[in-house]
């Protein structure tokens, strides 16, 4: 099942609970608890990374509207983005190997076992790696003077900045699960229930 899918099932599910302990959480609480614990400081440190990434894309349009987009290609601000996507990019591997020991404690009921988003999250690692390793090559694209080049570019350059977001908001995919695990749902009940509203459209 598509982890977005899935997450756009499970949030919709929330609109019917009122109230809610995560202290309820029955047999997998512990695991739950542990990988909360290793990976708390590694989604604080991806959010500030992210945080940052933000104001250096309004650094971006700040230079095309003052002095259009060929003038980013000059001003070391593509270097930075790629810094920024190396460093997101080492958190996400650390989150990921973190959720695959995660995984590996939980019976194969549990709605939070879903091996398949770590093949999922691991293409999107590799996809975003490439992309932002290619980052070093995009100034020779642009020629000096040529702003249709160099917009084109920078499109590109926003669209990368939006997938190493997508790495810090998969971090918080993942628990979305906990909502299952606490109104005492199987694995088997949510695939239930989608395919129930997959015939329902």
């Amino acid at each position: 099942m598509n982890i977005f899918k899935k997450a756009s099932l499970l949030v919709a599910m929330t609109t019917a609970i009122t109230t809610m302990s995560f202290a309820a959480l029955a047999s997998n609480q512990d695991a739950i608890d542990a990988f909360e614990a290793k990976t708390k400081p590694i989604a604080q440190d991806a959010k500030v990374l992210s945080d940052k990434q933000l104001v250096l894309m309004q650094e971006f349009n700040q230079l095309m509207e003052s002095g259009g987009a060929a003038t980013i290609f000059t001003s070391g601000k593509v270097q930075e983005l790629q810094t920024l996507g190396e460093q997101t990019l080492v958190q996400a591997k650390l989150f990921v190997k973190e959720y695959e020991q995660f995984l590996a404690q939980l019976p194969e009921t549990s709605t939070c076992y879903t091996p398949e988003n770590v093949t999922e999250y691991n293409r999107l690692i590799n996809e975003v790696e490439t992309k932002n390793q290619s980052l070093s090559e995009l100034n020779n694209t642009v020629a000096p003077g040529d702003e249709m080049a160099a917009t084109m570019a920078v499109l590109n350059l926003q669209m990368h900045a939006g997938q190493v977001s997508s790495l810090v908001q998969m971090f918080q995919l993942v628990k979305i699960c906990y909502i299952t695990e606490a109104m005492g749902y199987t694995k088997q009940d949510v695939e239930r229930m989608q395919a129930e509203e997959d015939d329902e459209q």
